[in-house]
């Protein structure tokens, strides 16, 4: 497990993000959470956890983004954010 003292920021926004989505703690959210398993996302959630991303980073989500490999882990989620955002 990584402490949030090493998180970087991308990490941290992104956890505060899905925190605030949930109603839960940032530090009970660790990268490695499956957000099916671990965090219970349903579809819903996934949807408005884009929109908040969407706006916060300044990206746009295009139909071919929505890829399953995407939004497996809270890791998975900043990658992608971290690609969205270099584009």
């Amino acid at each position: 497990m990584i402490a949030e003292e090493e998180r970087s920021p991308l990490q941290l926004t992104v956890i505060d993000i899905m925190a605030g989505l949930l109603r839960r703690h940032p530090e009970d959210i660790r990268l490695e959470h499956s957000l099916l398993n671990d965090l219970y996302l349903d579809s819903l959630h996934v949807l408005e956890l884009l929109t908040l991303l969407e706006q916060r980073f300044g990206f746009e989500t295009d139909a071919e983004d929505l890829q399953p490999h995407v939004f497996v882990t809270v890791e998975s989620v900043v990658a992608f954010v971290r690609g969205k955002a270099a584009s």
